[in-house]
């Protein structure tokens, strides 16, 4: 694919930054508004978090562990079930999630596999360096090589929902021998996803321009206990449509993971970075096999982004689930299954 030319690639960057300005001062007059129609006293509420949830310590999911990487002495918080002899599946979560959001993956491949899910640098027990320009995504894929490597695995299945999957087509395009099979949710791949930039996806990528404001989306996201989590999960235009695959028990989870100090502010230093540090060879086209499930009913991301992400794919398989949201694998956790089980039981050439 041929380079954009100089003026374009400038048009882009003004653009970018306008949006940024206008979503930053509409973020920023929403969440004053937030503050004033609240009352300081329920804005300001937090409820401290010092211990896990009981759920997120269920044997059933393995053991709880930590991890100093070789490459950046980051230590990453994993949760673990199965043995180094056993093939490896590694887990990599979105925003604002944690390694619980791969509960029902963990307990149904447990049978087969060593299933690895990983807390990001920044979030939860993890270390959270303090500079936006640790949260590239480059750094992030070399933290997902380190850990596959350190676990005592040459390769491994590695799938990625949200950031994770971001971060998981970035390990498939610089450290290709890592993957034998990669499976992505609900995120297209990035030279898919500006190809396939439009106005209407602009709109629903609001988010991303409004968390290059200082402080204010940290504030915001802080607001009323973190009661975002009950906007994101179960309501429009995000909210899972099966509401009950994610309970009150497990969205303490959640809240017990960005009630670690630093959290907030690390998580959204995701895509600070990310706006920032654009690289056009973090576009190139994947080689091993590939599954894409994506949830319909996604309000952040266009179905025609999945679409668009096939011919960035040497050997692709596209599952839509319609009766989704962006949340696939806990919205639908069962077809989320069937599909990876039918997919890692193929046998392949590509690699």
């Amino acid at each position: 694919m041929a380079p954009a030319p100089a003026y374009v690639k400038i048009l882009l960057a003004v653009g970018q930054i306008v949006l940024a300005l206008f979503y930053g001062t509409l973020g920023t007059v929403f969440t004053l508004l937030h503050l004033l129609r609240s009352g300081r006293e329920k804005f300001f509420r937090r409820v401290e978090r010092p211990t896990p949830p009981q759920v997120a310590l269920d044997p059933i999911y393995g053991e709880h562990k930590m991890l100093k990487l070789k490459s950046s002495n980051v230590t990453l918080h994993y949760v673990s079930k199965g043995t180094s002899d056993q093939p490896l599946m590694l887990f990599v979560h979105g925003f604002p999630e944690c390694w619980y959001a791969w509960r029902y993956q963990m307990k149904y491949f447990s049978k087969n596999y060593r299933v690895v899910a990983i807390d990001q640098r920044g979030y939860g027990l993890s270390s959270k360096p303090s500079s936006i320009g640790d949260y590239k995504v480059e750094l992030l894929a070399r933290d997902v090589a380190d850990v596959v490597e350190q676990l005592g695995h040459q390769s491994c299945v590695l799938v990625g929902h949200d950031w994770g999957a971001i971060v998981s087509w970035t390990v498939a395009m610089l450290y290709p021998a890592v993957v034998d099979k990669l499976i992505i949710l609900n995120v297209p791949h990035p030279a898919a996803y500006q190809a396939n930039l439009s106005l209407a996806q602009l709109r629903k990528s609001w988010y991303i321009f409004f968390y290059q404001t200082p402080f204010i989306p940290e504030l915001f996201f802080q607001a009323n206990d973190m009661n975002i989590f009950n906007g994101v999960f179960y309501t429009k235009p995000m909210g899972l449509i099966n509401k009950g695959n994610i309970n009150s028990e497990d969205l303490e989870v959640f809240k017990y993971t960005f009630a670690q100090k630093g959290t907030p502010r690390a998580a959204i230093n995701y895509y600070r970075a990310l706006f920032r540090n654009q690289k056009a060879e973090l576009s190139k086209p994947v080689t091993m096999p590939v599954l894409i499930i994506w949830g319909c009913q996604d309000g952040a991301l266009g179905e025609e982004l999945a679409d668009g992400s096939i011919k960035y794919c040497s050997d692709v398989q596209l599952k839509k689930i319609r009766n989704a949201s962006h949340w696939v694998q806990q919205d639908e956790p069962d077809e989320v299954n069937r599909y990876m089980e039918a997919f890692l039981n193929e046998k392949s050439t590509s690699k």
